[in-house]
């Protein structure tokens, strides 16, 4: 599934990018980058849910002769606050994240997005939003 994993890359570094996402620590869900136990800042802690991948023809408005493959993943970007600061500020990251995730979404992959309620993880003894995507793209082959 490197093509999902390249996509997402390419997404979150463009999102990344984003003057009023800069002070956002991005890492991803089990990655070899350690996080910090209580969480100093923001965090956003990325992990791919589910994938999908379906060859054949592709049909829609495009020609009967192309094939190709068809990719979809679900993927959670879980943006933690430190229990001390009361989620200060954690609706605004995560109205920001989803207005950047427009912007950054060149591709035009995203298919939908949205954003949960806040919880509290006694793990991180943090407080969190969750902002869930899918995506869907192409990979297309001619007959």
């Amino acid at each position: 599934m490197t093509q999902i994993q390249r996509r997402i890359d390419r997404l979150i570094l463009r999102l990344k990018q984003q003057y009023l996402l800069s002070d956002i620590r991005f890492v991803r869900e089990y990655g070899n980058e350690r996080v910090e136990t209580p969480i100093r800042g923001l965090l956003a802690v990325i992990s791919v849910v589910s994938t999908a991948r379906d060859r054949g023809y592709l049909g829609g408005f495009l020609s009967s002769t192309v094939r190709g493959e068809t990719y979809g993943a679900k993927l959670e970007i879980r943006v933690y606050a430190p229990a001390c600061e009361n989620g200060n500020g954690l609706s605004e990251i995560v109205g920001d994240i989803l207005s950047g995730l427009e912007r950054a979404d060149d591709e035009k992959i995203i298919t939908s997005a949205s954003a949960t309620s806040i919880e509290f993880d006694p793990n991180m003894n943090a407080i969190y939003r969750t902002v869930q995507i899918s995506i869907e793209f192409c990979v297309c082959e001619e007959d």
